[in-house]
Order: structure tokens, then sequence, then C-alpha cells
């Protein structure tokens, strides 16, 4: 099949009007083989393919009283196959991907003919479109090696180039393969995966041969005979090579052909070269070793980056708000490590889809449990113990993460031969779920659980708390060849409380929260060769408690106080465009418009002009409703980043 397309000269097409057999049948869901045995019989003709052709293919159609050419283009329209009739010979002649042609092209000697004279049912005798010839003899690559045919050949589409675009997965575990290079030999042009493992990129006509290199993903070449636009899903085997020095350029070429910068990348398996912390592997702890990222202090949580304050960075897991990422001041993080796949670090230019904070984003991603096979990993540390479990649901489709950490560093403190660590208490827990579905190709669905709680007394009075949950539910479409539209929508809720029980009659309660609701649409589009659009909508609606103190007992002195609640609703629009006019330049460009309302219920004092103000200058209170309108801000965000390519490895931004 992969020598020299044959070209049948003979003029069969006179037989496509003429004389052919019509066919009724009802097909439901049958397999296409039995489909076209159907149509063998009815028609008289003899029907030639190969097995494999047809083997996991089929068809459900309605055929009421069509010409036997009709009726086998509604059978094989959604198929890779074409069919070639000879109705003297009372034949049909299957092909896969391409087609049989009864004439040559118009400049296959060399030289193209001028005359062009009318042929049957007034197609040119001539053919302008050459059509795809595949000869052994040009391969470069090893012999024995899989050639990938892709897409169905039209004799009547004039297009040289056609897209290819599929997701790369490792063969070992597969899982997707992010910043994968895709390099189509005899070219400069490269294309490199997603975070998601997808990739489009643009390729003639016929055979090419890929070239793939990603990190610790050993080097391939894949062989794509291109018909029309198609997808094809890579599978690629770990790279493992035993070498006396190593010197490694992480993501060299990504780095010199983006446009953006301080954009980090740490992985799970990565954190494991790190020193452990108590017993537990902490991927953040990795972040504050990166350029232009510093703890926060000592006794402190959170980190500060670039100068900015601990609230100005963007805490996401599995894309919804995380509001407090750390346990016990920071010292262990509130992500489970079996169950984490990576964290992406934007510290610098910040794709366009994301906002609201100003020094950095933290998207942090769990795993993919292996939909093939149970699998679990656990440990026991001096202050925690940590299990998960991956759950094949459906195989080859859906799986199911779930994990739990938990602290008994009470139990360590009451067993510690210390009188002044009796009354101490430290203990913390988190659990999260993550459900993965893939049905097909072009849908893929991500649903994520989460809860973490902490418990601590650093005194002998009071005992601190505060808890972590959020709910998330996401949704990527492969809407067309060229767009990939999201779909995301979830809940954060963040609660802090201080339990005082002091010497006097002073006990409280103390309460702080906030609960926020957020939903995001966008799209990705590649628009031309030259541009790719992203852009969407977001909303975020916010119920914040900020704060209340109730006397802890009947025997409490404490006035009871109620800081009035606050709402809030945020609006986003942004476009964002990547825009590469030459080899050398390349831009990312975007806008976001940013729209908050302060919502009601609740009253607003008004002071007199030009006074202190204080209860003795309000003038006026006025009350507004449950969600109603108090006040309104809004304006643009502009985001520009640029590269210019000097060389292949070596680029200015």
């Amino acid at each position: 099949m992969y020598s020299l397309i044959p070209l049948f000269l003979c003029m069969g097409f006179l037989g496509f009007s003429q004389g052919e057999p019509n066919i009724t049948a009802n097909f439901g869901d049958i397999p296409l083989k039995d489909a076209l045995l159907v149509l063998e019989e009815q028609s008289g003709y003899q029907f030639y393919f190969l097995d494999p052709w047809v083997d996991d293919t089929t068809v459900s159609t309605q055929i009421a009283n069509k010409s036997l050419s009709d009726a086998l283009a509604a059978l094989l329209g959604e198929t890779n196959l074409n069919f070639h009739m000879l109705p003297e010979e009372k034949r049909v002649i299957l092909v896969e991907n391409t087609s049989i042609y009864d004439q040559l092209p118009t400049d296959f000697f060399g030289k193209r003919e001028e005359k062009t004279t009318a042929g049957i049912e007034g197609r040119p005798q001539d053919m302008a479109v050459a059509p795809v010839f595949f000869n052994d003899n040009v391969r470069t690559a090893k012999k024995g090696r899989r050639v990938f045919n892709v897409g169905k050949t039209d004799a009547a589409d004039p297009r040289t180039s056609f897209l290819l675009r599929g997701t790369a997965y490792n063969r070992s575990n597969g899982e997707v393969i992010p910043d994968l290079a895709i390099r189509p030999k005899g070219t400069n042009r490269v294309s490199v995966t997603d975070q998601a493992g997808r990739y489009s990129i643009e390729l003639p006509k016929g055979y090419n041969v890929l070239s793939l290199t990603a990190m610790g993903i050993e080097n391939t070449e894949y062989e794509v005979v291109l018909y029309n636009n198609g997808s094809l899903d890579l599978h690629l085997d770990e790279g493992v090579e035993r070498l006396n020095e190593v010197v490694v350029e992480a993501d060299a070429a990504q780095n010199v052909e983006t446009a953006v910068t301080g954009n980090e990348n740490i992985s799970s398996e990565g954190s494991k070269n790190i020193p452990l912390v108590l017993g537990e592997r902490d991927v953040l702890q990795v972040a504050k070793t990166l350029p232009g990222i510093t703890s926060a202090g000592e006794g402190a949580s959170g980190f500060n980056v670039r100068g900015g304050k601990t609230d100005q960075n963007l805490i996401l897991l599995d894309h919804a708000t995380l509001y407090n990422p750390t346990h016990f001041f920071g010292i262990f993080q509130a992500l489970n490590p079996f169950t984490t796949d990576k964290v992406d670090i934007y510290k610098g230019h910040v794709p366009v889809e994301y906002g609201g904070r100003l020094s950095s984003v933290f998207d942090i991603h769990t795993k993919k449990a292996p939909s093939d096979a149970l699998s679990g990993e656990g440990s026991v540390g001096p202050v925690t113990a940590n299990l998960a479990l991956g759950i094949p649901v459906k195989k080859d489709t859906s799986s199911l993460i779930i994990g739990g950490r938990a602290a008994y560093a009470n139990w360590i403190l009451r067993s510690l031969d210390e009188e002044s660590l009796n009354n101490s208490e430290a203990s913390f827990y988190d659990g999260i779920v993550k459900y993965h579905t893939q049905p097909n190709e072009n849908n893929e669905l991500k649903a994520t659980g989460y809860f973490s709680g902490d418990r601590f007394s650093i005194t002998s009075d009071s005992i601190y708390k505060y808890s972590n949950a959020l709910a998330s539910v996401l949704w990527n479409r492969k809407i067309d060849d060229r767009t990939n539209s999201t779909l995301f929508l979830g809940n954060s809720d963040y609660r802090f409380g201080i339990d005082f029980d002091g010497p006097t009659n002073t006990d409280f309660d103390l309460r702080y929260g906030i609960n926020q609701t957020q939903f995001s649409y966008y799209q990705s589009k590649k628009a031309t060769q030259k541009h790719t659009l992203t852009y969407g909508i977001s909303a975020n609606y916010y119920a914040v408690n900020p704060g209340n103190q109730d006397p802890a007992g009947p025997e409490s002195d404490i006035v009871p106080i109620q800081v009035e609640r606050e709402h809030g609703f945020e609006g986003v629009l942004f476009i964002g465009d990547q825009y590469e006019p030459s080899d050398k330049w390349l831009f990312d460009v975007g806008l976001r418009y940013a729209f908050f309302a302060a919502l009601g219920d609740g009253d607003q004092r008004v002071y007199a002009p030009g006074q202190p103000k204080n209860e003795s200058t309000v003038t006026d209170v006025i009350t507004y409703g449950k969600n109603e309108v108090i006040k309104t801000y809004g304006g643009p965000e502009v985001r520009v980043a640029a590269r210019y390519k000097i060389d292949d490895d070596l680029s200015l931004k």
C-alpha cells in the first residue's frame, strides 16, 4: 500500500449515471463491513477492500432508492475511505485515505498543457490538482517503522497544505506531554504542545517527517502522509540515559521561541530531588528557590514575588482560588504531594485569561489517575501520614484519584515530658478528590473537590483555626480543527477564627470568612498562520464576612460585635493575540476590561463635605437592598510582550 499510488487509465465514470442499480437499505449502528456486504448483494457488484480498513467502524444511515454511487457516498462520508467504480466490470474498489485517478495531472510530464477540453458530465479532462504520491525511495527514516496516513483526499480540493492536530501522551503512564517540540524535518518551523498536551501544525500535503523532542522523552520521528485535515495522537516513550556528566537545559527551545518572560514550571517529580521538610515533599518550597520569589519571613506563611505582598499572589488549584495554600504557619504545604502533578508559575507576563492580582499566578494542577489499573502511594512521617489512590472508572476513558493527609502532632506533644507543651495543640488535615473523563478526542471533563482544616494553639489561652474548601468543574472541548474552548465553574470558601479562653470573663469567639463563586469561558483559535487568538469572559461573586466577635459562654462579659456582611460582583471581558509577523518577531498582546460592583444589602453613611468623618458629621444614611448596586468601578488592563529572535538559540524579549 505504501508504494506509488496506482493510476487507472480507464473511462469508468461513463457508468456513474447510467445503468447503476438502485439501493434501499436501513443501517442502524452496524459494522461497516456488514453494510458493504448488503450493498454488494443488492447491486450485484463485487467489492474489493481490506478488512483492517473497516473492522473498527460502525455506520448508521438510511438509503432510500439511491444509485449505488450515491449510496456509497452516504455510507463512507464520515470515514477515511474513498471508492472507485468500474461499471462495465461490475466492480467497486475501496481505498483508504487516497483516491484512484483515471487521468494524469496536467504537469505530470513537466509541461502544463494550456488546452483543456470538456469531459464526461462537464468535468475537465485535465486534472489541475496533482494527487499525493508516496514512494518508499524518498523515506529517510528506518525501514519497518509505521507510516501514518491522515485525512481523506478530495480531488476537488486545491489546497497544498493541511492542518494536523492531536495530543501527545506518555506511553508508559498515559499522561499528556506539555512543551513537546514538533519540527517538520527540512524546515525551520516548530510547534509546541500546550499544558494539556495538545498541538496544531500546518503541513504540506503528502509525505512529512516530524521530529519530536521534549525533556524526559525519547527523541522520536513520526512519518505522516497527509491527505487532508486530520488528527493524530502521538504516543512517546520516556527517555532514560546513563551519563557520567549531564548538562541540562530545561525548555531551551521554548524559552527562545516564546514572547513571554518570568514563567516557570515545577513538576511533582522534580520536587523529589529537594530535602524533605519533616518527611514531607513540598512543591511550594521549590518555588522559593526561583529568582524573584522569597519567603514572607520567619513564622509567616506565603511568599513575596518581586516585592509584591503575599495577598497579591493568585493561588489556583485546578483553576479554583485557594486562599491559604499552607498548614501551620507555612511549615507544611496544604497540597497533597502524592496528588499534585505540577505548578505553573507566572511571575512576569501573565496570560490574558488570568487577573485580579498584581504579583503572580500559581496555577496548581492535580494528577490524572491511570484509567487502566489501580494505583496507590502512601507514606508515614514524623508528623504526618499520607495516602493517595488512583481508581480506574472506565478503561481508557475515566479515572478517579483520592488523596488524604493528616497530622498527629497533638499525640506527639502530649507524649513529650515537657509541662509547658501539655496545653499546646497543633493538628491539620486535607483531602482531595478528582474525577477525570475523556469520552472522545473532542471532549474532556475534570471535577475536583478539596477541603483542609488547621487547628493550633501557640499559647495556653487561644486556639487558632482556619479551613479551605473548594469545588470546580472544567470542560475542555475541541470545536473544530482550529478552535478549542474551556468552560469553568467553581466555588471557594475560606474561614478563619480565634477561640480565646482567658483567666477572666473575657472569653470570645472571633470569626472571619470569604466565599467566592467563579465562572469563566474562553476560546483559543488559530485564526491565521500568524494570529492565535484567546478571548472570553469571566465572572466572580464574593460574599464576605468581615468579622464578628461573640462571647464564649454565658459568663463572658464580651459585647457581641457584628460587622455588616459585604457582597460584590466582578465581570471581565478579555482578548489576547499571539501575533508572529515573521520568523524573528513575535508579539503577545492582551486587553482585559474589569468591572466591579459593590452590592447590598447594607447601610452607607453620607458625611458633611470638608469635615472629619465621625458620628457628629453624618448627614444621611442610605439603605441598599439585597444585591442592589452601591458603587461601581471599572477600567482596562493592557498587557504586551515581545520577542526578537536573534538566532536559533538566542532571543531578546
